[in-house]
């Protein structure tokens, strides 16, 4: 794990679970991946966007970006067939299994509040739909290279002091390309393919380094929309037309929700028995 100052956990780098299989599974990703990009239509903004010039299809339920209501993210109906089949395949189950088992293990509080969202959102309109039984994250981003370079940025929708988790496949030399940076830590992390690593997206820059042109590297990540947990608080209506308040008690009303926020990170002492 990664701790701030002040000793609590804010990033884990989870690696790999302990499985002799799972050098197989990165490389049934590897071909799943590259079967997704081939069979999906994408569109001009799919192949090239603020992340880079990869292809990048996304699926789940999103709130924010002008929607005006909770909703599945939209595909036509050839790409939700090669959605379906992606997200039902076996290896992209484990990958996303393994992260939401690690958030579940460093970050309980912050898993439960994911949890009871999704299950209040999905319970209130059964037309919604999770990428995966038994898993907390609301949408999922496919980065179906064939070589996946992501440019510095803030994944500014998703909840600020929430986790996405980022998984690598493909084939590269992890010492010498595909490293992630995590740019306000001055960090560059060896980052091999099927390791999984999870970040506050929404606050940390991040990016990652160019692999070799003989190089293929693909990326898996899963997270949730800040405007999804602000649409159940605000009792499945948009926060917009709760009654108004002053700029003061906004500010004030701000730092306590961040506040209770950071409190369901955990402290490292909750692992360590340090006190």
């Amino acid at each position: 794990p990664i701790l701030d100052q002040n000793g609590r956990v804010f990033a884990v780098l989870a690696g790999r679970p302990q499985d002799s299989s799972w050098d197989t599974v990165n490389t049934q990703l590897q071909d799943i991946f590259e079967t997704a990009r081939e069979a999906y239509q994408l569109d001009a903004k799919q192949k090239d966007h603020r992340r880079g010039e990869f292809a990048a299809v996304a699926c789940g339920i999103s709130y924010g970006g002008g929607q005006q209501q909770v909703r599945n993210l939209q595909l036509s109906e050839h790409n939700k067939i090669v959605m379906g089949a992606l997200t039902q395949q076996t290896a992209v189950r484990r990958a996303a299994n393994f992260g939401n088992s690690v958030m579940q293990l460093f970050a309980p509080r912050l898993y439960e509040y994911y949890d009871t969202t999704l299950d209040a959102l999905c319970e209130r309109d059964p037309y919604l739909r999770r990428n995966f039984p038994n898993n907390v994250f609301g949408s999922a981003t496919f980065n179906l290279g064939p070589q996946t370079t992501s440019l510095p940025h803030h994944d500014l929708l998703n909840l600020a002091w929430g986790w996405c988790t980022i998984t690598a496949a493909g084939s590269f030399d992890p010492t010498r390309s595909g490293h992630i940076v995590l740019w306000d830590l001055r960090m560059v992390i060896e980052f091999p393919a099927g390791s999984t690593i999870l970040i506050p997206s929404a606050i940390i820059r991040h990016s990652n380094t160019r692999v070799a042109p003989e190089e293929r590297r693909y990326s898996f990540t899963q997270y949730s929309a800040g405007g999804l947990f602000r649409w159940v608080e605000a009792g499945f209506k948009p926060a917009k037309l709760l009654p108004r308040t002053s700029a003061k008690q906004a500010r004030q009303e701000g730092r306590e929700r961040w506040e209770r926020g950071v409190s369901m990170l955990s402290m490292w002492s909750e692992f360590s028995g340090e006190q």
